[in-house]
């Protein structure tokens, strides 16, 4: 297979990538090519591997960094991308479409799982904090300054509620983004090791 014919079935491959860690991969891979300096009827295959196998190793090692990446700046966005590179790895390793459906629906069954838990803590912050607010707005009506106090008490601690449930939430989404991350990570590094073993 020659360099162009490689770099296109190899973009084919790498279609579903977020597009900037695509060419990166395609533009690396065309200067490693290039600084192999192979006669130009040589199979680049014989050196690197076929576009499958590679396209797999620039998933796994993409995952990986932007696992990294995510621990570092926390965000949600990111690890979006961290899950659908992960799907696409599922997809590229060696193993049984009907495997791989298969993993990925427990996997977004037990992110639903957890994700409602999340929403429904922050559902309730936001809830107690809203009617916190109207309890203490209604202790300004009623009659006496003990009522009034009480009342306005009551209030203020449903609102410190709620505020306490809104601050669980995001540290719950924190650590379930840390653990999956942890977890996609630690499986990439058990493939790799895998691998080297093997080579």
């Amino acid at each position: 297979m020659d360099k162009q014919t490689f770099l296109q079935e190899l973009d084919y491959r790498l279609r579903h990538m977020p597009e900037e860690d695509k060419l990166d991969a395609i533009e690396y891979y065309s200067e490693y090519i290039d600084d192999l300096n192979l006669p130009p009827d040589s199979d680049i295959c014989i050196h690197l591997g076929s576009p499958k196998e590679v396209a797999r190793q620039i998933i796994a090692d993409t995952t990986e960094r932007r696992i990294d990446e995510q621990q570092e700046k926390q965000t949600t966005k990111g690890f979006g991308k961290i899950l659908w590179l992960t799907i696409l790895g599922i997809f590229a390793s060696p193993i049984a479409l009907p495997l791989a459906i298969a993993a990925i629906a427990i996997i977004f069954a037990g992110l639903i799982t957890v994700g409602s838990v999340v929403f429904a803590f922050g559902v309730s912050g936001i809830a107690c904090i809203i009617s916190g607010a109207a309890v203490s707005v209604a202790s300004f009506t009623a009659a006496g300054i003990g009522s009034k106090l009480a009342i306005l008490g009551s209030g203020l601690f449903v609102i410190g509620l709620g505020i306490m449930f809104i601050l669980l939430t995001a540290a719950m989404a924190r650590g379930i983004v840390s653990l999956i991350s942890s977890i996609i990570k630690k499986r990439i590094m058990k493939n790799k090791s895998r691998k080297a073993q093997v080579a």
